[in-house]
């Protein structure tokens, strides 16, 4: 029990200091963002930013830089470009949606908090901790599944809108890695079982 004490205090820890950096990158992200759509206005439309993943055409010459240790001129190629667009209205709307959707991650982030409090005063098996971890987890899985179908309005949005001389946009690829999510939500219900499972035993002795 000692050791689920150390680490639900190590992952408490963690989960503060990501989420610090992680408000602070985006924040900052999501200032530049509203200030490039501000500044955008054109013709009574905001543009929203979006990035794309390119590859180099097979007849495309590439560009070069000056490498200041070698002192000659070497290649480079644009694989990523972030560039302003003119929203689709499903993702004006999924926007929308996505603040709710944030709320719940956040309440989800303090049941997870919570849950790693329990552990640590050996309060494991319990009903609660059951709901506490089921409310993080499936609103992680909603707020990934809502980020990644703006990922892929917004890759629509850029193959039709921005043309960029000898490159093609690569396919599309989601961000979230719904693998580990599916392990989650599968741990998650594994979890709840054996509470369950628990639960029983303590009322037949």
């Amino acid at each position: 029990m000692k050791k689920f004490r150390i680490l639900g205090v190590l992952a408490i820890i963690v989960i503060v200091v990501e989420f610090i950096f992680s408000f602070a990158v985006g924040w900052e992200s999501a200032s530049d963002s509203f200030m490039e759509g501000y500044n955008s206005v054109y013709e009574n439309r905001f543009y929203q930013t979006a990035s794309v993943d390119l590859k180099p055409l097979s007849d495309t010459r590439l560009d070069s830089l000056s490498n200041s240790l070698s002192k000659e001129n070497v290649p480079y190629k644009i694989e990523k470009i972030r560039v302003p667009i003119v929203p689709s209205v499903w993702t004006s709307i999924i926007t929308f949606f996505g603040v709710f959707f944030t709320f719940a991650l956040l309440i989800g982030l303090y049941c997870l908090i919570r849950l790693f409090i329990s552990i640590s005063k050996r309060d494991v098996f319990t009903g609660r901790n059951v709901l506490r971890i089921r409310i993080f987890t499936y609103s992680l899985v909603a707020f990934s599944f809502l980020n990644s179908l703006t990922e892929w309005f917004n890759y629509l949005e850029v193959t039709k809108q921005i043309v960029l001389p000898g490159y093609e946009v690569k396919s599309f690829e989601m961000s979230a890695d719904w693998l580990l999510l599916v392990i989650v939500v599968l741990f998650t219900e594994i979890f709840a079982v054996g509470v369950k499972l628990k639960q029983e035993q303590d009322l037949t002795i």
